[in-house]
């Protein structure tokens, strides 16, 4: 298998096709602007349900979570490559979860935020997170118990479709200096900043009223930042509004998005699944990696003991490399790397 984390052939980026593996962010300090249905009518929806928001909505799958510890389950099963048994249109096939699903509806962030503090807390025993670690605070188990589920959930390859309740923040503009209150995803700099500078979109949706006739308007969506509200996207040929919030609509305007910047570059996109093989590394078993450590100590070890000690040492400790166990398996593979530098560096073929 090719190495691509090998700087001298590495692999080149491409834009995946479609929602595929893109994270999108809506928020709205409107009520009922339609951002869960829109959620529902995404390509094979799986519905993170933190609040009540698809009560008038059938037939949609779901994950009736009710507390941080709930979600953590759910998000073990959909981010893990197993496959399991399962019953389509009468005929039995094995599926991972990516097979099943291809739209995550988190519904909503600020809920999440708030479940993922009261778990920190009970886990250590405080009633605030500014009470734990002896008066210090628990401010980083709490980031890094966020982080922790946010970055296997936003590397799974699903499309990420994420809905927040807006709040006004002060914005400070960082050409001028100008301070100004900006409607932005309820959260702190923890979390929800977090998911902001991940994501691919950042959607402020706009509640649009009813017509004379007294009928309901649909919701117009933004994808430019304004000093009114928080908004954005890496693709630069995202339209600036979308009139008619839809899932038909948003995916249409992402498609032409990316095949205007095909033309543009001259580049082609992938499908994820394209891409996933692309990027795929070695997935080493404990003694398979203690199997390819072994030739380069036994082959360095005699005429170079110091530098193959400070390379143990430096990695996984005071410890014989047989001692470890499977969860220094990363620290393996780059003690591994090391030694294969110093084989190379003395000109020794193993």
């Amino acid at each position: 298998m090719k190495d691509v984390l090998d700087i001298w052939n590495p692999p080149v980026t491409q834009v995946v096709k479609g929602v595929e593996g893109k994270m999108m962010l809506v928020h709205s300090d409107g009520v009922k602007c339609g951002k869960t249905t829109v959620g529902s009518m995404m390509p094979k929806p799986y519905y993170l349900r933190f609040e009540q928001g698809a009560n008038a909505i059938d037939g949609l799958p779901y994950a009736p979570l009710t507390d941080w510890s709930d979600f953590k389950k759910v998000n073990r099963m959909l981010t893990s490559d197993k496959e399991r048994e399962i019953e389509v249109d009468g005929k039995k096939v094995m599926m991972t979860a990516r097979d099943m699903y291809t739209t995550l509806i988190i519904d909503t962030f600020d809920v999440a935020i708030r479940w993922c503090i009261k778990y920190v807390c009970t886990k250590y025993g405080v009633e605030r997170i500014k009470d734990g670690n002896d008066g210090y605070g628990l401010w980083s188990e709490y980031a890094d118990e966020w982080f922790g589920e946010m970055n296997k959930l936003m590397n799974a390859g699903f499309f990420m479709y994420g809905i927040s309740h807006s709040e006004i923040k002060k914005v400070k503009d960082s050409t001028t200096g100008e301070e100004y209150e900006q409607l932005c995803p309820k959260g702190d700099k923890r979390t929800i900043d977090l998911i902001i500078e991940a994501v691919d979109f950042v959607g402020y949706v706009k509640n649009n009223g009813v017509d004379a006739n007294g009928d309901i308007i649909n919701s117009s969506i933004y994808f430019a930042e304004t000093k009114e509200y928080k908004a954005g996207s890496r693709f630069t040929h995202m339209p600036r509004i979308i009139k008619e919030f839809s899932a038909v609509n948003v995916q249409k305007a992402i498609k032409k998005a990316i095949e205007m910047k095909e033309k543009e570059t001259g580049s082609k996109s992938i499908t994820f699944e394209e891409k996933k093989v692309k990027e795929a590394q070695k997935e080493w078993t404990h003694k398979e990696i203690l199997d390819a450590i072994e030739p380069y100590v036994k082959g360095l070890y005699e005429d170079f003991p110091e530098d193959v000690m400070d390379a143990v040492s430096r990695n996984i400790g005071d410890i014989a490399v047989s001692q470890t166990t499977k969860k220094q398996i990363p620290q393996l593979e780059v003690l591994l790397s090391e030694l294969k530098d110093l084989a190379d560096d003395k000109g020794i073929m193993l």
